[in-house]
């Protein structure tokens, strides 16, 4: 068996829309999207717990520096939803969607990888060969210099689209790399 290396999906890419992941729920009610607003959350939050109404404040904070972030490492999704690039990445997201029913900051999987191929597995269930998984023909992309980190891995693909990988640690990174590179 191929050894599966734990990893994620870079923080920096965004999000994909609550409709594009399976078995989303019906659009929120107006009313409902209201109470996302961070100064809402904290009025309403201040009487009754005030970490949450302090943490509500932060939130505008947390989003710029996700933005400053993302100017820092650069981009980590090319191509779209559509592209095979984006295909992976709604695989990582709708592992954790089917299975928690929650959004998670940046999807994590197990990765095994093949000369020219990526499997994404979720993470629970290590070693069990019939849970779902989501395979993909790529190459290793090269990264401008002022954006290489040593746990970042892009991957790119024949449609010309490109994802990136945060990996745990540098050696997990250069294992991933090794086995693409074969």
């Amino acid at each position: 068996m191929d050894e599966e290396i734990p990893g994620r999906l870079s923080p920096y890419a965004r999000r994909p829309a609550r409709a594009m992941l399976p078995g989303s729920p019906a659009p929120e009610r107006p009313l409902r999207r209201v109470g996302g607003f961070f100064l809402f959350r904290f009025l309403t939050a201040l009487p009754d717990d005030l970490a949450e109404a302090a943490s509500a404040l932060a939130d505008p904070f947390e989003r710029a520096a996700r933005l400053v972030g993302r100017l820092l490492h650069g981009p980590a999704l090319w191509g779209g939803w559509d592209s095979e690039a984006g295909r992976l990445a709604l695989a990582l997201h709708g592992f954790h969607w089917t299975h928690w029913h929650t959004e998670t900051r940046g999807p994590y999987g197990t990765f095994t990888a093949a000369p020219g191929k990526v499997t994404v597995r979720p993470p629970w269930r290590r070693g069990d060969t019939a849970r779902e998984s989501r395979s993909a023909a790529c190459t290793l992309r090269r990264v401008p210099w002022l954006r290489r980190r040593p746990a970042r891995v892009d991957l790119a693909f024949a449609d010309g689209s490109w994802l990136t990988l945060r990996m745990n640690s540098r050696a997990d990174a250069s294992r991933l790399r090794a086995a693409l590179a074969r």
